[in-house]
């Protein structure tokens, strides 16, 4: 089993969640206290400071010890998703790493090429539809050269009737293997 080293397979991708996820978490962060804050705004808290009693209004009392608490666990959190978030996105950016590296070799004309990912990674049934695909492509092409290199044969015998039939019910295979894809312009368009 091959294992990477490098977590930032597609940094900017990756880098983008990272970035939405703490925004997130500071939104988060600042909601909690707002609202702890606006629920406690019309009640009193006693509570000893220095061995005196002090008797004040509720946010006054706990702004100090929140933005303490919040920052502290915000950060252990952030800290913590962090992590984890680089780790589950990696599962994501490798294999859309790997679906350009080789799709960019289907594309220079390897339809030989399958796209292997690990078990632990997401996107396995863009995985399978994409390797169907180049399996699909690369049995029609087999099928179209396998034709053409036999009318090349029949071609050095055109004399031969049984040759001409036989040149004509391959040019009929052909078209049908042909207009099996849709293309954008074709000769009668």
């Amino acid at each position: 089993m091959i294992r990477r080293k490098n977590y930032f397979i597609k940094k900017r991708f990756q880098l983008s969640f990272l970035y939405r996820f703490v925004i997130l978490l500071l939104l988060e962060a600042v909601f909690i206290a707002g609202l702890l804050m606006y629920i406690s705004s019309d009640t009193l808290t006693t509570g000893y400071h220095d061995s005196i009693l002090t008797i004040e209004n509720t946010p006054n009392f706990f702004l100090v010890p929140t933005i303490l608490i919040i920052l502290i666990v915000g950060l252990g959190i952030g800290i913590a998703g962090m992590i984890v978030f680089i780790f589950l996105s990696h599962r994501i950016a490798g294999p859309l790493y790997r679906f350009e590296q080789d799709l960019k070799e289907v594309s220079a004309g390897d339809l030989t090429k399958r796209i292997n990912l690990r078990k632990t990674d997401q996107l396995m049934e863009i995985k399978e539809s994409i390797n169907m695909l180049i399996g699909l492509l690369d049995e029609r092409i087999r099928r179209i050269k396998k034709h053409l290199l036999e009318l090349e044969e029949l071609v050095s015998k055109k004399d031969d009737p049984e040759s001409v039939a036989r040149i004509r019910k391959i040019i009929e295979l052909l078209k049908e293997d042909i207009d099996k894809f849709r293309i954008t312009s074709g000769p009668n368009e």
